[in-house]
């Protein structure tokens, strides 16, 4: 019979079928990277555009690619070393082959190989239709990601070879170079029984110089020996493991230097290499033991928390006071008696009633439109939409939408990018900056703020909280929420650095709009309303109502200096999306924690249908109607919007998926029809004016803190629609002619 190899016994595809069998944890990591790299997973979040498209110090270069290249490299020799300690064994043949675990590497690299094949391929085609790229650009991007994979292999062999080379034993090369195939059969043996007795069987393996050679037989070799060195190929796999940790751990140490600000893409990496070598050490010593262990690590872990400061992981308000003297109780009653304290009601109303005077005078007519801003959470796409719509409308209307706004309300970017309008409007009133509509305003909002982000996300925040900074004569801990703040500070040049009373006389005097923020108390879905002016006027008990959904932050925190909070740090609460920015925690006792507004209230549609309603007397009186200008990341409908048929694992998914999908949707619903019944109770008109950014489904920008070249310039030209006109006219029409 020919002498032939069974593709069964190629060394690379039974370490495929190894994998499957003993080691399917394992690939799943590269199933979540093939997924991302194939623009399925993390789709809406733009996680795909971070991989394609990532940027180091503000721009995509060599450097982002090869950084990225070095972490996949990281991440290949995370997988080869916990496949080597998990399937190595179950290949015995290993032990007498020179530099064993570099020939494990070559014959364990198909995966890799055709990850990385697929990722340039992918990456070339956005590179070329998205960013515009030339040949040239991409051929040096995908250079520098190829270099950067083998520099890290390269210096993880440089540290195995030394320990793996056999010393005892001849090259198994030289002795099978001479006839490197051998007979399918053995003769005389019933051809079935060749694939009954696997272990028998020869491997064809890879090895040097990339020659295809036979296994040797190991029957002679005693038991022991053999136990002997996986035992110390188990010891040098934890070492590497173990510098390997500590190195990117360590790399949390520098993350406040510009060198360290690695892309996202890098972080997202070295996060699934972290996460894959703590397992991977686990595994190795304690076997199926580390199951049990992991989940009574996070159980203890989780009830320490509750009794001691460990592992609380604690991300602060900067400005507050956080010692237990000034913590706030957080009881139905405290609440209640907050909701129903007169003093508080009456000081508020007086005072926002002065606030509405003085903007009214500031607009020079007997019954002006009163102008509220509601604006949609959305991450970056949503902070610059905003500021272009502003910017633009401010533009055609000769500054007389900024000067007409008194109220802005929404949620996470949007909310981003109206207080920075609202500062550039105040420093040009004060003679601080020329002109608030420079280009060079929107080309600061719309940097990235998922690098530092993420770098802190997947080092320092993982296992531990390390570094430290002070901020109004109080010590906060560094995490990642942190690391948002100080991206964002550095983006606008500084510009919304303040605390939260900053604004106090600004928007009492009228030269401002008022902004209520509406972060969600996660401990029992009430909204924290947050302004640097009390809102007890609007969370006071009316019409019978006893669940007290909203907490004036002024009134009830007024013993820890509320507006000495750090605005950005009323910003990240006001846009802390789930997972990406922790949660924050309040000084109260037990702790309350806040999350994006979104959750309850994505378009500041509930606030202003209370603000109006609480104020509904003196609107009536002294101003022509409201005008509601809404700016929105996506539109209610979309124009080309279809279904499909329900497959049967929707039914299983979308009960649970609906939760997620439709939460936005159902919140538009649910507003939509409490402004349709409210109006009817106002004696004074509404006009509602809508700016939507995606008008179509295809019309794909991120749901990120990270935009692409393209997805900027999208934005911009969205101001520039046949809809989006239209809505411009209209609100000529109404505020020109008032």
């Amino acid at each position: 019979m020919k002498k032939i190899i069974l593709i069964r016994d190629f060394f690379p595809l039974r370490l495929i079928q190894a994998h499957l069998k003993y080691n399917f944890f394992g690939l799943i990591y590269w199933m979540l990277l093939f997924l991302i790299v194939s623009d399925s997973f993390g789709y809406a979040f733009g996680v795909p555009f971070l991989f394609f498209s990532p940027e180091y110090l503000g721009k995509v270069s060599y450097l982002s690619f090869l950084f990225l290249g070095f972490s996949i490299g990281g991440f290949t020799m995370a997988f080869n070393v916990y496949s080597y300690t998990k399937i190595g064994p179950r290949f015995p043949f290993l032990i007498v082959v020179s530099t064993p675990f570099f020939r494990f590497c070559i014959n364990n690299a198909l995966i890799p190989i055709i990850f990385i094949i697929f990722y340039l391929g992918k990456m070339s085609a956005f590179q070329s239709s998205e960013e515009l790229a030339s040949r040239y650009q991409i051929f040096i991007y995908c250079l520098s990601f190829i270099s950067g994979f083998l520099i890290f292999i390269a210096l993880s062999i440089l540290y195995f070879f030394p320990l793996r080379r056999n010393r005892d034993q001849n090259d198994d090369e030289e002795e099978s170079s001479q006839n490197p195939v051998s007979s399918v059969t053995i003769k005389g043996a019933k051809w079935y029984n060749y694939f009954r007795s696997e272990s028998k069987r020869p491997i064809y393996y890879i090895g040097k110089k990339f020659r295809i050679y036979k296994s040797r037989s190991i029957q002679h070799l005693d038991q022991d020996l053999i136990e002997q060195i996986y035992g110390q190929n188990r010891i040098n796999a934890f070492i590497f493991e173990a510098i390997t940790l500590i190195s990117f751990l360590g790399m949390g140490f520098f993350r406040n230097y510009t060198f360290f600000e690695m892309p996202a893409a890098v972080s997202v990496v070295t996060l699934l290499t972290i996460i894959s070598m703590l397992f991977s050490a686990l595994m190795s010593w304690f076997h199926r033991w580390a199951y049990p262990i992991i989940i009574g690590t996070i159980i203890t872990m989780s009830y320490l928390s509750t009794i001691t400061p460990l592992f609380k992981y604690t991300s602060f308000a900067f400005g507050l006071d956080y010692t237990k003297a000034k913590r706030t109780a957080y009881t139905v009653e405290d609440i209640a008696t907050n909701s129903k304290d007169s003093n508080n009601i009456e000081s508020s109303k007086i005072a926002i009633y002065g606030m509405l005077q003085n903007w009214k005078e500031e607009q020079h007519i007997k019954k002006p439109k009163l102008v509220i801003l509601n604006t949609s959470g959305g991450g970056s796409r949503s902070a610059l939409w905003t500021l272009v719509v502003l910017s633009n409308c401010d533009n055609e209307l000769k500054n007389k939408l900024s000067s007409r706004l008194q109220l802005i309300a929404g949620a996470s970017g949007g909310m981003v990018g109206a207080s920075y309008y609202r500062e550039l409007v105040l420093r040009e009133k004060l003679n601080l900056i020329e002109n608030r509509n420079a280009k060079s305003y929107r080309a600061n909002i719309s940097k990235d703020l998922l690098n530092k982000l993420s770098f802190s996300a997947s080092t320092s925040d993982l296992l531990m909280r390390y570094k430290k900074f002070d901020y109004n004569g109080h010590s906060y801990t560094q995490e990642r929420g942190s690391a948002f703040e100080t991206h964002l500070h550095q983006n606008l040049n500084d510009f919304l650095e303040h605390p939260l009373g900053y604004y106090f006389p600004f928007e009492q005097n009228g030269k401002i709009p008022l902004m209520i923020f509406s972060p969600t108390i996660i401990n029992d879905g009430r909204r924290l309303l947050i302004s640097s002016h009390s809102l007890s006027y609007i969370i006071s008990k009316r019409n019978g109502n006893t669940a007290f959904e909203n907490i004036d932050y002024q009134t009830f925190f007024q013993k820890n200096e509320p507006n000495s909070i750090r605005f950005s740090s009323v910003l990240r609460a006001n846009a802390s999306f789930p997972f990406i920015m922790p949660m924050i925690t309040l000084p109260t006792k037990p702790e309350i924690q806040l999350m994006d507004a979104g959750i309850r209230d994505n378009y500041g549609g509930k606030v202003t249908v209370e603000y109006l309603f609480a104020l509904s007397d003196w609107i009536k009186k002294n101003t022509s109607g409201v005008i509601i200008l809404e700016t929105r990341d996506t539109k209610r409908i979309l124009n080309d919007e279809s279904y499909n048929d329900i497959s049967l694992m929707d039914k299983i998914t979308l009960p649970f998926g609906n939760m997620i999908t439709n939460f936005t949707r159902t919140q538009d619903f649910d507003q939509e029809q409490l402004m349709k019944l409210c109006s009817k109770s106002f004696d004074f008109p509404v006009d509602v004016v809508t700016f939507n950014l995606r008008e179509h489904s295809k019309d794909r920008i991120s749901l990120s803190w990270h935009l692409t070249k393209r997805e900027k310039k999208k934005i911009q030209k969205a101001f520039y629609s046949k809809e989006n006109q239209l809505m411009l006219s209209k609100l000529k029409a109404l505020l020109l002619n008032n």
